[in-house]
This record gives structure tokens, C-alpha cells and sequence, in this order.
């Protein structure tokens, strides 16, 4: 899948070089701004509830070396799957654990369906300006706003070490999966995810639901703008 995808590109590439650096360029910045703040979420709404961690750490920050993970930049570059470097956490700081717990955890995926709504919404309204000069803001819109539902929705997946895992583990469970299952077993858990993801496995179901997602969105603002 990775070597498919990667031939795509180099053949892109020779038939359009400009337009095709071009695009590189737009994947890489939405992909950095995608990722930072997803985590930068997770570690201010840790702030929030009492937890100063990330902040300590220097993670609240828009520095990529700080949040970018390369395998999980590289799947989601060629995959459309892909996640940073979590943020550190000490629950123990939490005024309320159980609650804040599900805060943080939901916090990133917050950000991306924010970031996704609001380049729905330019993206739309740039048709309004009928004018070639938005062709470029209109493609940057475009892998803004897949990379954001990509990452809102591939992060809801209940598996460790995804914030899904933790959303359900605290509203299902109260925290008990975390006691039950070993740090072996948490890795194993992780390294065959990872496995799944990169063997494309995923790719085309995942891809249907984000479709579904954006073509929806982009569909409900075109009706409340035009």
C-alpha cells in the first residue's frame, strides 16, 4: 500500500512538478498545524484540570520537533492514517480524575473537528469569490480539512494508545482496562495496530467514512451560504 501510494506520487511528480511541490508543500504545513494541535489540545485541557505536565515539558508549544512523531507523519503523508507523539499526562494531578481524564482525552480530537468545521466553512465560502487567485487557498482548504476529520476520527478508535481507548476506557470502565492488561499486553496491542495501519488494511473504509463526513459538511454549509 505504502510502495503504491509512494509510485502515485513520483509519477505525479514527473508529469507535474510544480503542481506537485506545490501540493507537498500544502500537506506538509496542514500536517504539522493538524498534529500540533491536536496535541497542544490534549496538553492545555490537562492544564486546565490541574495537571501542569505538558507545560513543564515544553509541549505547549507550535515547535514541530516538539509533537511529531516521523512513522506516524510518514502513514498519515502516504495513508491518510497517521498520529504525533503523546502528550504527557499525570492523572494524579487531576481535581477530578475520572472526568478530567475524558476532557483531556477528547481535547485533540476536539481541535481537529473544530479545525475541520472551520475549513469547511472557507472552503465554501471561497467559492463566493469567483476568482482563479483562490484555486491555492481552495486546495490548501481541502487537505486541511481531511487531514483534521482523518485525525478526529482515526483518534475515536478504541485501541491503545488511542485517545478512543481512553474515552472508552473511563465512560465503560472507570479506568479498570488500564489495571487489567500489562504493559506487555498494552504493547502488543500497539505494535499490532500499528501493523494494521500500515498495511492499508484500513485505508478504504477508513476513507469512506471521512468522505461521508466531509462531502456532508461541505454539503449543509453550501446550503446555509448559497
Amino acid at each position: 500500500m505504502i510502495f503504491r501510494n509512494l509510485g502515485t506520487w513520483l509519477s505525479s511528480l514527473r508529469a507535474d512538478p510544480l503542481g506537485t511541490l506545490i501540493e507537498i508543500i500544502f500537506m506538509v504545513v496542514a500536517l504539522l498545524l493538524s498534529l500540533m494541535l491536536h496535541e497542544i489540545g490534549h496538553g492545555y485541557a490537562a492544564l486546565k484540570c490541574g495537571d501542569p505536565t505538558a507545560k513543564m515539558m515544553g509541549r505547549l508549544t507550535l515547535d514541530p520537533r516538539k509533537h511529531v512523531d516521523p512513522i506516524g507523519a510518514v502513514c498519515m503523508f502516504l495513508l491518510g492514517i497517521g498520529w504525533a507523539r503523546p502528550v504527557p499526562i499525570n492523572p494524579r494531578n487531576f481535581r477530578n480524575r475520572s472526568r478530567d481524564m475524558i476532557i483531556v482525552s477528547f481535547a485533540g480530537i476536539f481541535v481537529n473537528l473544530i479545525l475541520f468545521t472551520v475549513s469547511c466553512f472557507l472552503y465554501v465560502l471561497s467559492f463566493k469569490a469567483r476568482s482563479a487567485v483562490m484555486a491555492y487557498p481552495r486546495e490548501f482548504l481541502v487537505i486541511l480539512l481531511s487531514f483534521n476529520i482523518s485525525l478526529a476520527i482515526f483518534n475515536l478508535v478504541p485501541v491503545p494508545p488511542m485517545d478512543g481507548y481512553r474515552l472508552v476506557n473511563q465512560i465503560f470502565f472507570r479506568g479498570e482496562l488500564d489495571r487489567q492488561m500489562t504493559p506487555r499486553t498494552m504493547q502488543m496491542i500497539h505494535f499490532a495496530f500499528l501493523f494494521v495501519c500500515l498495511s492499508g488494511v484500513l485505508s478504504s473504509a477508513f476513507s469512506r467514512v471521512c468522505s461521508f463526513c466531509m462531502n456532508g459538511m461541505v454539503n449543509l454549509f453550501y446550503q446555509l451560504l448559497f
